[in-house]
């Protein structure tokens, strides 16, 4: 048997085809980042480290259009110091100081501590909040989410019961008889 020219060129096609074919099916990874590497929130929340603060799942709880809402999420403090942590947002600036390794989870926190004033975006976007932690500070698009997902119905913020005046009256001390009839 020979080979021609003509054998070894078809052999060399093939050869060629088969070598595209193999990096065409496994070259993606080449020119495309893999998506199991990238970080991301699995949340519905936002994730941010600030120095030695972690904020983890943090978004707000609200019906939105200038009513108010309630903040959710944890906060750690990774530091051997006790930090303050602060965060404006919604016209409100909550503060926090976090002993050394402590954390604060806002979601068993009372209503009053966690209460942002107006949240003047709608749910389903972003309002924008500035946190401070010692000398660091950033600027965070803190989630809005509504009472739509049954979880986050029973964060959606309540009136507090206003209390009742006290009564004018001042007891004097005597007892009175009515006369009977």
């Amino acid at each position: 048997m020979r080979f021609t020219s003509r054998n070894r060129t078809r052999s060399a096609a093939a050869a060629g085809v088969i070598t595209l074919s193999l990096l065409g099916a496994t070259g993606c990874s080449v020119v495309n980042d893999q998506a199991t590497t990238m970080e991301y929130s699995p949340s519905d929340g936002i994730v941010q480290d600030l120095g030695d603060i972690q904020l983890r799942n943090i978004l707000v709880v609200s019906d939105g259009d200038g009513e108010p809402g309630r903040l959710l999420g944890t906060v750690i403090n990774d530091s051997s110091d006790p930090v303050n942590f602060e965060l404006e947002v919604g016209g409100s600036t909550l503060t926090w100081n976090l002993p050394a390794g402590g954390k604060v989870i806002y979601d068993d926190a009372p209503q009053s501590e966690v209460l942002v004033e107006t949240v003047d975006v709608l749910p389903g976007t972003g309002i924008r909040a500035e946190a401070t932690a010692g000398t660091e500070t950033a600027t965070l698009n803190v989630p809005v989410v509504d009472g739509q997902v049954q979880y986050y119905e029973d964060y959606l913020p309540t009136e507090e019961p206003t209390p009742e005046p006290a009564s004018s009256e001042t007891p004097s001390g005597e007892a009175t008889e009515t006369a009977a009839p």
